[in-house]
């Protein structure tokens, strides 16, 4: 069995992380029941779903549903966010 350890966060939540593979998931890359040897608490952040990003980028914008994507009008949203005028 794989040797995981359990990381508990100051949100409350709960992970796994992986110390060992064993040799049956070497070979085959199938996970087999995961066995837990050590248990790891950082109850001085908490996990990936509930902190904030590190950095908020001008692209990341929320936009609404109907934001930009006028079906028949001029113009619509590109990929990058950009407004695409349409021919």
């Amino acid at each position: 069995m794989c040797d995981y350890t359990q990381v508990e966060f100051r949100c409350g939540h709960v992970r796994y992380t992986v110390r060992a593979w064993c040799t049956n998931y070497e070979t085959t890359h199938k996970r087999c029941p995961p066995s837990v040897v050590a248990i790891e608490f950082r109850l001085d952040e908490r996990c990936g779903d509930c902190r904030a990003p590190a950095i908020h980028p001008s692209w990341m914008t929320r936009q609404t549903k109907n934001s930009g994507s006028e079906l028949g009008g001029k113009s619509r949203m590109g990929m990058l966010g950009r407004r695409v005028e349409l021919q």
